[in-house]
């Protein structure tokens, strides 16, 4: 699925920006709001391309509000750093980058908890009910189904 015209543009970043932007960053922000889109529609749990086909109130504003974010925090530090030192003297130049580097994670949690359909959960925390209960009472055409969670009911 293609991003919705005007979702969000480079005009929309610069604004809300705290300087103007260079020709370099105007670029990369162009490319950065595509990628960032290209993410949020990689995330099968979100559900993006259906949510916004049917219409879900409300969801187009969220999602510009992430990718707008998203796309301010790498213009800020593209780098990824967590932390800088330069020493003049002897010419020594330190940086620390951050375990989670800006480069790998574009949106924050509470922005992808924004964006998560109602209703979605995981199930870290969920007792399985079905352990054993398929084979060895399986009499499908089929070899049984592999549960890689509980490869002992497999045959």
């Amino acid at each position: 699925m293609d991003m919705p015209i005007n979702l969000v543009t480079i005009q929309d970043v610069k604004e809300r920006f705290y300087r103007a932007l260079t020709p370099d960053e105007e670029r990369l922000a162009g490319a950065w709001i595509r990628d960032a889109w290209d993410d949020l529609l990689d995330r099968p749990e979100l559900a993006l391309a259906a949510r916004l086909t049917l219409g879900e109130e409300g969801l187009q504003g969220r999602v510009a509000r992430t990718i707008r974010a998203a796309v301010g925090r790498r213009l800020q530090n593209p780098q990824g750093r967590r932390q800088f030192s330069y020493t003049v003297d002897d010419a020594t130049v330190s940086e620390t980058l951050a375990s989670e580097t800006l480069a790998g994670a574009w949106f924050t949690d509470e922005e992808l908890a924004r964006l998560t359909p109602a209703g979605f959960s995981s199930d870290a925390f969920t007792i399985r009910t079905d352990a054993g209960a398929t084979p060895p009472h399986w009499t499908g055409p089929l070899p049984p189904p592999m549960d890689e969670w509980y490869p002992w009911t497999s045959q």
